[in-house]
């Protein structure tokens, strides 16, 4: 009604106790239900291995990393000493030779560095001469547009650390005689103790600069555009143990990506033995799980109300009822290893509140070494009789957790043309001199176009042996291996472009992901590394940082998967009018 006085009515609770020791201990007023209960689950006695864990003793095999072999198995090659706290494990494998001639970019940044510790130590006034002596220099004519410009700007007005690198190696590290700064620019004797710690210090930092492999590439299969490498584990007593990585191309050094090979040599004594250690163990948490207290709330962070599963789906349904009833089961013993070791776990033995000591055995023992899948293990040898690391053993590999990667520098598109019946390689960016990729693509589209062609009536056909293709576009012949044997590999072949002044000239790649390993070496792929889905290759920078917080940069490949068929509009023999 209107003129009614508004009214406010709030119900407040009256506790009959100003305390909260009520409410904190939850009695119960039928105390001989819990205890039936207790009786009906066998908790009273112990049955059904109810009982909560207490206190746990583990002792474990653990082999050390040792050993490093870049390249296959088969390959032959020689291992040598890998200490795993040193470097991660990507630094070492994918690691390349910087090239002899860097960028146009880097040798002038190298010069410019060079430069700076000269004016810090004083001797600003050599910069000049050092840059006459050694300036920086490149054929323009042969560079992409941007790459020009840059040329163009930092000609003779910085060092080429390039040169300067190679003349002061050769004078302040020889292998014969006492060291001594280079002839020229002529130093002043007063000054030559300043500019020669200029000059160590400079070489120590393009040392220290780029990581470099401990010989040649040799991790890099070329015809599989993956690494491959392996790692021995020896004990001091002899136990020998090694795994091999015969694929990796992906940047991530995971338990799968390792399988076991039976060792050379039989051990004469056992692993390295840890233990026995007793701990307590704790129990395996999750965001979201039940509470297990009372007046405990759960965060929400997973809301197993909200799966949908439908009744084919027994993985998420497995998930949620491992998840909501036995989630509480499990519990986390920690053993501490260290990084790049294989671990094994001889023994676990768990006593619980009723005093009784279960061993806990893997899973293996009950299924054998390949009677059920399992993460997180080795795959054994190829031949069931071969020894090896055990089914059940770990490897903790000193592999990085996370990597900062570079804009790739190089990328190489592998795919398939069925209309053209090839496999093409398809350069889509290599390295500039101004240390950017350059777009082959771009380049190639872009350039000037040739003479025009003669004029002929519009009712008359041409007669063309091939279209013409990218220039960035390169084909992979099929060839055999053998007249014998039917499988197949892919050679990398070339077209043709015809210069200005007539002659034909064949179109190479100008990157390093497809360049030979000698100039007279064929490039050739396997075939099964070109699937219909195809393949992309990138040559990246990789920056990370070691546990004793070493900051490591390389040069790496990744090799990933492709973006499908593509087609070149490769035709042969075609009749065109003059306006196609």
């Amino acid at each position: 009604m209107a003129g009614e006085p508004t009214r406010w009515v709030r119900l407040e609770p009256r506790a009959r106790d100003l305390g909260l020791a009520p409410g904190l201990e939850a009695r119960v007023h039928d105390p001989l239900w819990l205890l039936g209960r207790q009786w009906q689950l066998g908790e009273l006695t112990a049955d059904g291995e109810l009982g909560s864990a207490v206190v746990a003793q583990l002792t474990a095999e653990v082999l050390p990393l040792s050993r490093y072999r870049p390249g296959a198995a088969s390959g032959g090659a020689a291992t040598h000493a890998y200490d795993a706290t040193a470097q991660p494990l990507e630094a070492l494998v994918e690691a390349e030779e910087t090239p002899p001639t860097p960028t146009a970019r880097a040798r002038a940044r190298a010069g410019q560095h060079f430069e700076r510790l000269l004016g810090a130590r004083g001797m600003a006034k050599y910069v000049a001469a050092y840059r006459a002596a050694f300036p920086l220099r490149a054929d323009v004519a042969a560079l992409d547009a941007a790459s020009r410009r840059f040329v163009e700007i930092v000609a003779g007005r910085v060092v080429d650390g390039a040169r300067l690198r190679t003349a002061l190696l050769a004078a302040l590290r020889p292998a014969s005689g006492a060291p001594a700064l280079p002839a020229t620019p002529p130093i002043a004797a007063a000054d030559v103790a300043a500019v020669r710690a200029a000059a160590d210090a400079w070489l120590a930092w393009g040392d220290a600069l780029v990581t470099a492999p401990p010989a040649t590439n040799a991790a890099w299969i070329a015809d599989r555009m993956e690494y491959a490498f392996g790692l021995q584990a020896v004990s001091a007593g002899g136990a020998e143990a090694t795994v091999e990585a015969e694929e990796y191309a992906d940047g991530e050094l995971e338990w799968h990506a390792f399988t076991a090979l039976p060792p050379a040599a039989p051990a004469t004594a056992g692993p390295n033995v840890v233990g026995p250690l007793t701990v307590v163990p704790s129990a395996v948490t999750y965001p979201g799980m039940p509470a297990s207290r009372l007046w405990e709330f759960e965060d929400g962070r997973v809301d197993f109300g909200g799966v949908q599963a439908d009744p084919e789906d027994l993985g998420r349904m497995l998930l949620a009822e491992f998840g909501l009833v036995f989630g509480g089961d499990w519990l986390l013993v920690p053993l501490e290893v260290a990084a790049g070791s294989l671990v094994r776990i001889v023994a676990l033995d768990v006593r619980d509140t009723f005093g009784r000591t279960l061993r806990v055995g893997p899973t293996s023992a009950l299924e054998g070494p390949s009677g059920g899948w399992r993460m997180f293990g080795i795959s054994p040898p190829a031949t069931a009789s071969a020894a090896g690391p055990p089914a059940d053993a770990l490897l903790v590999a000193p592999a990085l957790a996370s990597s900062l990667q570079g804009r790739p520098l190089e990328d190489v598109l592998l795919l398939r043309d069925e209309t053209a019946n090839l496999v093409w390689a398809v350069e889509r960016a290599v390295e500039g001199e101004n240390g950017l990729p350059v777009d082959r693509a771009a380049a190639a589209y872009a350039q000037a176009p040739g003479p025009p062609p003669p004029a002929t009536p519009a009712d008359t056909l041409a007669y063309r042996l091939r279209s013409d293709v990218p220039e960035h576009w390169l084909p992979l012949i099929p060839q055999r291996l053998q007249a014998s044997d039917p499988s197949m590999t892919l050679r990398l072949g070339a077209l043709s472009r015809i210069r200005p002044d007539g002659a034909v000239v064949p179109i190479r790649p100008l990157g390093r992901l497809l360049a030979p390993a000698t100039p007279d070496a064929p490039v050739v792929l396997r075939e099964e590394e070109v699937p219909r889905e195809g393949a992309r290759v990138t040559r990246a920078y990789q920056l990370a940082r070691w546990v004793d917080g070493t900051t490591f940069l390389w040069l790496g490949r990744r090799k990933a998967v492709g973006r499908g068929e593509g087609s070149s509009g490769l035709r042969f023999d075609t009749m065109e009018t003059p306006a196609d």
